[in-house]
């Protein structure tokens, strides 16, 4: 899953969604150098990752791309998730995106001088170019993955991904559908909480 399904997963608790942000660049033990609200965040991340990388939806799901992405079809699902936990958020949330969106922005500026250089980087670009809003329109998903297979060290064809998105997008949207309630239990049985899926955190 990408940026904003982990901090969609990460139920409102700031520390976490620190966290859920560090998970990306912090390894091994390195979590235990951190509060324990952030290092649950970071253990968070990881699990998140680990669901749905061996989920056997968001197999199938990658499947659809590797004829022509090969290794980078799980990183197209990634934020093709995104797009469709946009697209369906009233399912999931009773405030407004927009307003989820802002808290997020606003928790990024407040603690972005805490955060490691590396993460710096990846925020400051995440707020001047809006990435949240990019993964709410198919346009928006061909502009992040061009930017992500730009950043790659390898040959990639992310910049040609739209064509195999729009031919699959009902079974895509459906894979999502099914898919996401499933991960939402799986986070809240590791953080020991229950709540309705369409709760404002």
């Amino acid at each position: 899953m990408n940026l904003v399904a982990h901090q969609y997963l990460s139920f409102g608790e700031r520390g976490i969604q620190i966290g859920n942000l560090l998970g990306e660049i912090v390894k091994g033990n390195q979590y235990e150098n951190f509060s324990e609200d952030v290092k649950t965040g970071i253990l968070l991340h990881r699990t998140i990752d680990t669901f749905t990388d061996e989920h056997e939806i968001v197999k199938r799901s990658s499947s659809y791309f590797y004829e022509s992405q090969h290794k980078y079809s799980p990183i197209v699902i990634d934020v093709i998730f995104d797009y469709f936990l946009i697209k369906h958020w009233d399912k999931f949330y009773k405030d407004s995106f927009e307003n989820f969106k802002k808290s997020c922005y606003s928790l990024f500026e407040k603690e972005y001088d805490s955060l490691p250089k590396k993460l710096q980087e990846t925020i400051y670009y995440l707020l001047k170019y809006d990435w949240f809003k990019n993964y709410s329109s198919i346009e928006g998903v061909q502009k992040t993955l061009k930017g992500i297979g730009n950043r790659s060290k390898f040959e990639n064809n992310l910049h040609q991904v739209i064509p195999e998105f729009e031919k699959n997008y009902k079974k895509l949207e459906q894979d999502f559908l099914e898919f996401f309630p499933q991960l939402i239990n799986c986070c809240q049985n590791y953080l020991g909480i229950t709540s309705d899926l369409k709760k404002s955190f």
